[in-house]
């Protein structure tokens, strides 16, 4: 059902202790967001507001001071270690940053197995064909390393990593801030065919209205340090 909330913030505040001394920084105050089955949702607001905060609060890699966040309405706020597991199988990341997550001394082929070993599934070549293919990109990627392909071709390997363990989340973090205008438009495209190929369900960070009214179905609005209630554009 579209209507049905598959990933949820309450309430989230988060607040940073300054350095040294220095004041603390009130990254998000009260902050919500829902999620929907099948749905592409933008976060969109200005630098410093919290976006990258609560997506890294969604995806549990970053505690809340208060709050918190359910999956399939299951609150896994409290999740630790091993139990985490199915979520992070069901809720992957695509950052700004995809060279952050291969290994520059690994053949790129031997870090996108990675997701398939830490969850205990199965190296299917085609499984690894299909991906690829989804992402428009040729088998003889795998044997390169991550200095020999261009920004573009990573991050779209990233996305292929990310899907690989099947999840049913994407939270992605500005994945084309930096990119060219040739490669931002190939992801984009991508997106949009996954979503009817794989029954996707995302959040899209972005700072571009255009990028968010491409991709997404609604858009809502991140003023610091929380999000206002009912602030969908």
């Amino acid at each position: 059902m579209r209507d049905e909330v598959i990933l949820e913030g309450r309430d989230i505040t988060k607040t940073f202790r300054g350095r040294l001394g220095g004041h603390p920084r009130k990254a998000l105050e009260g902050a919500n967001l829902r999620l929907c089955r099948g749905e592409y949702l933008g976060l969109m607001g200005p630098s410093g507001c919290g976006k990258t905060t609560l997506a890294r609060i969604l995806l549990r890699l970053l505690e809340p001071d208060s709050g918190q966040v359910f999956f399939r309405g299951e609150e896994v706020t409290r999740l630790r270690g091993r139990r985490l597991l199915p979520f992070r199988r069901r809720v992957q990341l695509i950052s700004q940053r995809p060279e952050t997550f291969f290994d520059p001394r690994l053949r790129l082929g031997k870090s996108l197995l990675e997701p398939l070993d830490i969850f205990g599934l199965p190296r299917d070549r085609e499984r690894i064909r299909a991906g690829l293919e989804r992402v428009k990109l040729p088998a003889e990627i795998l044997e390169r390393y991550p200095h020999q392909v261009s920004g573009g071709e990573i991050q779209r390997l990233s996305l292929c990593r990310a899907l690989l363990p099947e999840p049913e989340v994407l939270i992605l973090d500005e994945p084309t801030s930096m990119l060219d205008i040739s490669a931002q438009a190939q992801v984009l495209s991508i997106l949009r065919e996954l979503r009817g190929a794989c029954g996707l369900t995302c959040l899209f960070i972005t700072h571009h209205r255009e990028t968010a009214d491409f991709l997404c179905d609604r858009v809502q609005s991140l003023e610091a340090p929380g999000i206002p209630p009912g602030s969908v554009l």
